[in-house]
């Protein structure tokens, strides 16, 4: 058999299906001839000759495109060509018979014909089968392979729309802070030249590790902590153990982003904002992004996806198929706006681009 791992699906078919076929039809062979050697000898003879008439099928039905052509008229070219292969199988039969002097069923040439008819008939309709059920797969894997094509350019955008103003308002702080403590700024520059760094080395990365996305955002949140001093107010914890865990790109900072500036609308001074990760059982992690003020509504901006909040509920059904929810949750008294999100363990789909594992811990 490992010969056949080399021989095209149809020919696999075909040797193991007339191989099967002479197995089990040598008993009744025996049973007709009352011969065991003349049954070996009809088989040896009219299994090969019917592998070799089917194969010329083969060369015909290929030719007819089964979606294109009647039913009838698909029914009745396999009825003649059927009937002809009969009649070829059983002339043959009688040649064979006739030269070793042998004939004991020539009596039954009309069962012959039509018993033969028939097989050639079940084998030519079990080739349009097997050859309908064929383009059928191959249409259904050309359709999820153009889906899953879609779907990743539509990540890859999605993640793109995130936070497009934020390196024109970093650049305007750093601008700002150059007349009053230009040697103040170092933090300011390198924890945002590492958040870039961090967003081209793992801009293909549908998944990246948490310990990475959380380092980017307190470089993110370090930029932000310039622009608006004392006026902002962060807490946040990681979970030692989460860091490893991989989530999606870039989705701590649509939450950040949108409470600090929602909560600079409605929030007093100073904006006070908590995060906080905390890993769960069996390897879901638990995400909290908390900040004073009142829940403000999204407005989109292009029609299509909107921002912050949207994006993500987006992302998140492309990769977690809905399993994934984002909870909201506000408070008067104290003014607050909770955002939580509970991240189950995931099996990401096998084309779906994976951390690189940067993050070590």
């Amino acid at each position: 058999m490992g010969s056949l791992s080399y021989v095209s699906p149809f020919w696999r078919v075909q040797i193991i299906g007339w191989l099967a076929f002479a197995v089990f039809t040598l008993p009744l062979k025996i049973s007709a001839f009352g011969s065991v050697e003349y049954a070996i000898l009809v088989l040896v003879l009219r299994e090969p000759l019917g592998l070799l008439l089917t194969s010329g099928f083969r060369l015909i039905y290929r030719r007819m495109d089964i979606r294109r052509h009647p039913v009838a008229q698909l029914a009745a070219c396999v009825v003649a060509l059927s009937f002809l292969a009969g009649g070829i199988d059983v002339m043959v039969f009688k040649s064979f018979s006739s030269h070793i002097k042998a004939d004991p069923i020539s009596h039954n040439e009309l069962g012959m014909l039509s018993f033969r008819t028939m097989l050639y008939s079940v084998w030519s309709f079990l080739y349009f089968w097997i050859r309908d059920h064929q383009l059928n797969s191959q249409r259904l894997l050309r359709l999820a392979q153009a889906e899953t094509a879609a779907r990743n350019a539509e990540l890859l955008m999605l993640r793109a729309q995130v936070s497009p103003h934020f390196l024109f308002n970093a650049l305007n702080t750093i601008l700002a802070g150059l007349d009053r403590q230009p040697a103040a700024l170092a933090p300011t520059v390198q924890g945002l030249a590492d958040y870039f760094r961090y967003s081209l080395t793992s801009r293909h990365d549908t998944l990246v590790t948490l310990g990475e996305e959380y380092d980017a955002i307190m470089n993110y949140l370090m930029v932000e902590k310039a622009r608006f001093r004392d006026s902002l107010v962060i807490e946040s914890y990681l979970d030692p153990s989460a860091r490893g865990i991989l989530v999606p790109g870039v989705f701590l900072q649509p939450l950040v982003e949108n409470a600090i500036k929602y909560g600079y609308q409605t929030s007093e001074t100073p904006l006070r904002l908590w995060i906080r990760v905390q890993s769960g059982k069996e390897g879901s992690v638990d995400l909290e992004v908390r900040n004073s003020g009142y829940w403000v509504e999204e407005q989109p901006t292009d029609g299509s996806h909107g921002n912050g909040l949207s994006i993500l509920r987006r992302r998140m059904e492309l990769l977690y198929g809905g399993r994934q929810g984002i909870e909201i949750a506000t408070s008067t008294h104290p003014a607050e706006v909770t955002i939580r999100i509970h991240l189950l363990p995931t099996n990401p789909p096998p084309d779906a681009p994976r951390a690189s594992h940067r993050d070590r811990g």
